[in-house]
C-alpha cells in the first residue's frame, strides 16, 4: 500500500480520533544521586541526598520571605481531645490491599476507607506510650450501608495478651455515608494498645469504615501558624490509580501541604535542596507530582497550583523564564494549575527542556512552589523522582513500531479505567495475545503498572499468560500460564510464592518483543506469531524450572517429559465470553527435562504442574502454539508458524516487520518523539483487533481454512485432545464491539487498510452465515441475541451481498 504522509495537524487529529488513545504513562528510571555538575536526581529515599531544608520558605534578593496568605496547617474537623495523630501503628485482621487498608482509618480523610471481606473484623492501634482514651468516633464509608459495623467492643491492653473491655455497642446504624458517630465511656486507665472488635455488621459479607478517631478528652490549643509543609513523607494517602503510602518509585516521596487563607493570591516558595548544577542547552527537568484533595467534598483543586521551581545563582527563577512542559504549559505553579493538565489523586509526569531558557545558568537551589491567584483553599500532595539531566538521551527510535509503548494505560483499574490497555504481545489481528500478568487469578485487569506493587513498592509478575481478552469488562478467555522459577525442590502453585519482583527499567515492552529481567536474575523473552510464540528463559542458578498454571481449574494439563513437550486444554472463560469453545495447547522445550509433576494444594490440581531442566541448561526455549480444533492442529500450527530451523531472532524480526507494515502507512512530518509515541501506540491498539478465529488445516501451499464454531451449537463432546464444536469452513473474525467501534476504529480501517477492512467485514458476515447473527459485541459470539432486531438482520443480509465490493 502506498504510504500516506500527513501534516502535523492531521496527525494530531488522528490521535484524537483513535479511541484507544489514553493518558501516556512513561517509565522513569531514577539514579537517586547527584552524578555530575550537570545532573541531579532524587527519589527521597534514605540512600538519596537528604533535604537541605524542611518547611523552609525562600528569601528574595531583599531578604523577604517569598510567601503570603498560606499556612502550613490544614484544618481538620476532629473530635474534642483528638489524639488519633499519635497512633504509631494500626493493623486489621483483614483488609483489601492495595488501597482499602487499615492505615486509611487514621489518615484524617473519610474519602478513603478500610474494607474487609468478612462480616466481622478486629482492628488494633498502638501508641508510643500509654494513653487514656475516654471517647472515640466511627465514620461510615462510601459504599453499601449493609457493610457498616452494627455491633462492636473496645478493649485496652499494655502487653497485647491481657485485654480490658472498655466499651460495647449493639444495634448501631449509620443513616448517611461519611456520617461520624461519637461514643463516650468512663475510663481511668491508660493503655498502649487498643483493639476494636467488630462482632457484627449490618448484613453484608463485607465490613467497611471510613475513619476512626480516638480522644483523651483533653482540649488542646490550636496549632500555631506555620510555613507551608515541605518534608519527606510516605506518599499519597489516597489515589485513584496508585499504590498508597509509598512514592512513585521507592517507599518515600516529598510531602507538601498548606491552607490558603487569603481570598486573593496566596503563595509560598519553599526551598528544599542546595545544589550546584550547570545548565546546558540540553538540560531537562522532570518530576512526578500527585496532588490530593484535602477537602471532604473533593472539589478543591488548589493542590494543582504547584510546580518544581529552580533558583539560579544570578537571582532569577525558572518560573519567571517561560520554560514549557511537554504539554506546552509554562512551568510555573499558577500556569500549571490554570492549565488543568494535573489530575487530582494520581501521579502526573512533568518534563521540561529548561536548557532552552536557562542555558549557561547555574542552579543554586531547588524549590517547591505553590501559587494560587484565588483562595481560600486547602491543598496537599506528593512529589517524587525529581531529575535534572544535563545530557538526556536523544536517540530516536529506528522504526514506527519502536515508538510504541504497550505499557501505556496500564496504570489503571476498574474504578479509574483507561480502557482496554493490557500489554499484548502479538501480531496485527492475531489469533492469540501473550501478556505478562501481575494478577494471575484475574480475567479482567491483568497487568497493574504500579498500584499492585509489593511492600518495597516494586512490581511483581505472577505469570506470563496466553490471552484473548477483548476488554476488561467483557473479560478474558482461553488462557494458559507459564512462570519461571529457581526454587529448590518442588515449587508451589501458590501465586504469591512464585511471584517475582522487577524494575520497570529492566522491562522492554514492544508489540513484537517483550523482555523482563527479574531481581533474582531470571530473564524472560517473548516473540509472537499468529497462532504461536517463542519464549526464552535465561536462568542463573542450578534449579531451573517452569511452572504451568491457569486462572482457575477449568482445563487440563499433560506433561510429557520424555518428549520434552506438554499438551493441555483450557476452558477458562469470563461470564461474558459467550460461545467460547475449548482451546488446546502444545509446547516443546529444547532442554532435557530432569523432573516434572503436577502441583496441588491451591484448588487448581487439573491445570498446575512444572518441569525442571538440567542445571547446564541456563537458557530454555519454549515453542508454544494453540488451536481451537485439536491438539494435533496445535502441533500443525506450531510447525507452520515456527518451523524447527527458525530462531528466536527470526520470529522477533518477522513480527516487527508485520507491525511496521501497518504503522508505516502513516508518516508524520514535524512531530515530536512524544507525539509519535502517542500516534503509533494508538495505531498499535487499533490493529490489535479484531482477531482471526480460523486455522489452516491444509498446508502452506494448499491452505484449507476452518474453525471451531462459537456461533452454532456443538456437534459432539469435548475431549482432552479434540473439540466438540462444529467444524466449519471459513475465515471468521471475532473480538469487536460494534457499539464502541462503528464510528471510530472502522472508519480508520477503511481509510488506512481498505482491503483488510473488507476481509474483516467478510469475517463478521461469516458469523451470520454460520449462526444467523452478526455479534454486536463479539467475545467471541453475540452474548444476548435480540429476536426483534430486524435492522440487524437486514444489516447482515446487506453485508453478505456487498462485502466483496471492498
Amino acid at each position: 500500500m502506498k504510504t500516506k504522509t500527513f501534516t502535523r495537524r492531521m496527525s494530531t487529529m488522528l490521535c484524537l480520533l483513535l479511541p484507544i488513545s489514553l493518558i501516556p504513562m512513561q517509565t522513569i528510571s531514577i539514579s537517586a544521586k547527584e552524578d555530575s555538575n550537570i545532573s541531579f536526581s532524587t527519589s527521597f529515599e534514605s540512600s538519596d541526598t537528604p533535604l537541605t531544608w524542611e518547611n523552609e520558605v525562600e528569601l528574595d534578593a531583599e531578604g523577604n520571605a517569598m510567601e503570603s496568605g498560606v499556612n502550613g496547617n490544614v484544618p481538620y474537623d476532629g473530635i474534642q481531645g483528638d489524639i488519633t495523630h499519635q497512633v504509631e501503628n494500626i493493623s486489621a485482621s483483614a483488609e483489601n490491599p492495595p488501597n482499602e487498608i487499615a492505615t486509611n482509618l487514621v489518615d484524617r480523610n473519610p474519602q478513603t476507607k478500610w474494607l474487609a471481606f468478612e462480616p466481622t473484623a478486629r482492628i488494633e492501634f498502638s501508641f508510643e506510650h500509654e494513653v487514656n482514651i475516654v471517647k472515640y468516633a466511627l465514620t461510615s464509608a462510601n459504599d453499601a450501608p449493609q457493610r457498616d459495623p452494627q455491633a462492636w467492643e473496645l478493649y485496652g491492653s499494655n502487653n497485647q495478651e491481657e485485654w480490658t473491655k472498655l466499651d460495647a455497642q449493639m444495634n448501631q446504624s449509620f443513616g448517611d455515608r461519611y456520617e461520624r458517630k461519637l461514643y463516650e465511656f468512663s475510663n481511668d486507665q491508660s493503655f498502649q494498645y487498643y483493639r476494636l472488635e467488630i462482632t457484627k455488621n449490618a448484613g453484608a459479607g463485607l465490613t467497611q469504615l471510613g475513619e476512626i478517631a480516638l480522644s483523651n478528652g483533653i482540649d488542646a490549643p490550636p496549632p500555631e501558624p506555620s510555613n507551608m509543609k515541605t518534608n519527606i513523607g510516605d506518599g499519597p494517602t489516597s489515589s485513584y490509580t496508585a499504590k498508597t503510602n509509598v512514592g512513585w518509585t521507592g517507599t518515600k516521596a516529598l510531602f507538601y501541604q498548606g491552607q490558603q487563607t487569603s481570598k486573593e493570591r496566596g503563595y509560598s516558595y519553599n526551598k528544599i535542596y542546595d545544589v550546584n548544577v550547570d545548565v546546558t542547552g540540553k538540560t531537562q527537568l522532570s518530576y512526578l507530582i500527585h496532588p490530593e484533595f484535602a477537602d471532604q467534598d473533593q472539589l478543591d483543586y488548589s493542590g494543582t497550583y504547584v510546580s518544581i521551581d529552580l533558583a539560579f545563582t544570578d537571582g532569577t527563577y525558572l518560573s519567571e523564564l517561560g520554560a514549557l512542559d511537554q504539554h506546552g504549559v509554562e512551568l510555573s505553579p499558577q500556569a500549571q494549575g490554570n492549565s488543568k493538565t494535573l489530575y487530582m489523586n494520581q501521579w502526573n509526569y512533568k518534563v521540561s527542556n529548561i536548557g532552552q531558557v536557562a542555558k549557561g545558568k547555574t542552579i543554586d537551589r531547588i524549590l517547591v512552589a505553590y501559587d494560587n491567584p484565588k483562595g481560600p483553599g486547602v491543598f496537599r500532595g506528593s512529589i517524587d523522582d525529581i531529575k535534572i539531566d544535563g545530557n538526556p538521551s536523544e536517540e530516536a527510535p529506528a522504526s514506527p513500531v519502536d515508538y510504541v509503548n504497550i505499557l501505556r494505560g496500564t496504570n489503571s483499574n476498574g474504578s479509574f479505567s483507561r480502557g482496554n490497555n493490557f500489554p499484548a504481545i502479538a501480531v496485527p489481528h492475531g489469533f492469540n495475545f501473550w501478556t505478562p500478568v501481575t494478577d494471575a487469578g484475574s480475567t479482567s485487569w491483568l497487568y497493574s503498572y504500579q498500584q499492585s506493587n509489593n511492600n518495597q513498592n516494586k512490581p511483581e509478575l505472577e505469570a506470563f499468560s496466553l490471552s484473548h481478552e477483548t476488554s476488561p469488562w467483557m473479560g478474558d478467555r482461553q488462557t494458559f500460564q507459564i512462570m519461571p522459577s529457581q526454587v529448590s525442590g518442588k515449587p508451589s502453585a501458590d501465586r504469591n510464592e512464585r511471584a517475582l519482583s522487577f524494575d520497570h527499567s529492566n522491562e522492554i515492552a514492544k508489540p513484537y518483543y517483550y523482555s523482563v529481567t527479574f531481581d533474582n536474575g531470571i530473564q524472560t523473552e517473548i516473540a509472537p506469531t499468529n497462532r504461536a510464540a517463542m519464549f526464552k528463559f535465561h536462568f542463573t542458578g542450578e534449579d531451573n524450572k517452569l511452572i504451568f498454571d491457569n486462572v482457575n481449574n477449568n482445563g487440563g494439563l499433560t506433561l510429557n517429559p520424555e518428549e520434552q513437550a506438554l499438551t493441555g486444554y483450557t476452558d477458562v472463560r469470563s461470564g461474558l465470553s459467550a460461545g467460547a469453545t475449548r482451546m488446546f495447547v502444545y509446547a516443546t522445550f529444547d532442554a532435557p527435562v530432569t523432573e516434572s509433576s503436577m502441583l496441588t494444594g491451591e484448588g487448581r490440581n487439573n491445570v498446575s504442574g512444572y518441569m525442571g531442566f538440567e542445571a547446564e541448561s541456563k537458557t530454555v526455549t519454549m515453542n508454544i502454539a494453540t488451536s481451537l480444533i485439536s491438539v494435533e492442529q496445535a502441533k500443525k500450527n506450531l510447525e507452520q508458524d515456527i518451523p524447527k530451523n527458525k530462531t528466536f531472532d527470526q520470529v522477533k524480526k518477522e513480527a516487527k516487520k508485520e507491525w511496521n507494515d501497518k504503522l508505516s502507512i502513516i508518516e508524520v512530518e514535524g512531530a515530536s518523539k512524544d507525539e509519535l509515541t502517542t500516534l503509533y501506540s494508538n495505531m498499535y491498539r487499533l490493529f490489535l483487533y479484531p482477531n482471526i478465529a480460523y486455522e489452516n488445516t491444509g498446508t502452506e501451499d494448499n491452505p484449507v481454512y476452518k474453525y471451531a464454531s462459537p456461533f452454532s451449537p456443538a456437534t459432539g463432546e469435548n475431549t482432552a485432545t479434540e473439540t466438540g464444536a462444529k467444524i466449519v469452513n471459513g475465515k471468521p473474525y471475532v473480538n469487536n464491539g460494534f457499539w464502541d467501534t462503528y464510528r471510530t476504529t472502522w472508519p480508520a480501517y477503511t481509510l488506512l487498510t481498505p482491503t483488510q477492512a473488507g476481509e474483516m467485514i467478510d469475517g463478521f458476515v461469516q458469523q451470520y452465515k454460520d449462526g444467523g447473527w452478526i455479534s454486536r459485541w463479539s467475545s467471541p459470539r453475540l452474548r444476548e441475541p435480540n429476536g426483534r432486531d430486524k435492522l440487524g438482520r437486514r444489516f447482515c443480509r446487506c453485508l453478505s451481498k456487498r462485502s466483496n465490493k471492498f
